[in-house]
């Protein structure tokens, strides 16, 4: 796991524990079993805006530390994967219904589930069918069919890993990017493909700019490429890739559909090779 690739800030351990530092892994379990916290850059409506008072919309937040980054980070990315979820209207609790983690298949195919979503004048099924391209959910419309301006019911989503060079104890974090993020992030892969040295080489300073949806104003994305990490910090990034892509890994990821609520730029399944190499 990351605690034995980084070096874990040891301020307030007592002397007489600072050999029974973790060494062990507790029982059988290996990467696959950890789950990765999130990076968020919070909202206006986000709830840790008023639950902690640390935290403030347009900053990023570590949501396992429960700790405000600030308004500019800077990310070593160490690799992206790609799902389509189809998430339960907000005023649902069923939260996600179904995922592709191939962008091809459902988890959950031949499915029907009836919802009602935000401005549908009666209760709508959504079906899974077979699979993704058979059940449209991804096209422009499918949320409320007959409205061929709704959202698509299912959003392509981007879960990058990153190591935070500041504040390696805090690492790897998660950043998920869906619906008006989509755009700054694949812009960003566009990026990182022109750069001269393998991804996890590569610094990006991950900052905020505030844009206007169709519910009014929100936070979103931006990326500036920001040199290249000491070497010390390469050796932990490259290490940390090949470690991640050889086994399953899972984001926090199921308490907040960040960036669907404001609408902006939404897009289904277009330009899904653009992650694959990472």
């Amino acid at each position: 796991m990351a605690n034995d690739i980084v070096n874990r800030n040891d301020a307030g351990i007592p002397d007489y524990l600072r050999n029974m530092q973790q060494k062990e892994r507790l029982g059988n379990l290996d990467d696959s079993d950890r789950i990765v916290p999130r990076l968020q850059l919070l909202q206006a409506i986000s709830p840790e805006v008023t639950e902690y008072d640390n935290a403030k919309a347009g900053n990023f937040w570590h949501n396992l530390a429960a700790e405000s980054l600030g308004s500019k980070v800077l990310g070593v990315p160490i690799i992206v994967r790609k799902s389509i979820l189809l998430w339960a209207p907000r005023s649902d609790d069923r939260g996600i219904l179904a995922r592709s983690m191939d962008c091809v298949h459902w988890d959950n195919p031949n499915m029907e589930f009836t919802v009602k979503p935000k401005g549908a004048p009666h209760p709508i099924t959504w079906k899974t069918m077979a699979n993704v391209r058979e059940s449209g959910l991804t096209e422009f419309g499918s949320s409320i069919p007959g409205d061929p301006n709704s959202n698509p019911a299912a959003s392509l989503t981007y879960n990058t890993m990153w190591f935070l060079p500041d504040f390696p104890e805090y690492s790897p974090v998660v950043t998920i990017n869906t619906r008006s993020s989509l755009k700054p992030t694949q812009q960003l892969y566009n990026r990182i493909d022109l750069r001269p040295v393998a991804h996890y080489a590569q610094c990006w300073e991950i900052g905020v700019v505030q844009e206007k949806g169709a519910e009014g104003p929100y936070f979103n994305y931006t990326y500036r490429a920001a040199g290249y990490p000491e070497q010390a910090v390469a050796e932990i990034t490259q290490a940390m890739y090949n470690r991640y892509k050889q086994v399953e890994w899972m984001a926090n990821d199921e308490s907040e559909r960040e960036g669907e609520s404001r609408g902006g730029t939404t897009s289904g399944p277009v330009n899904e090779e653009m992650a694959s190499k990472f």
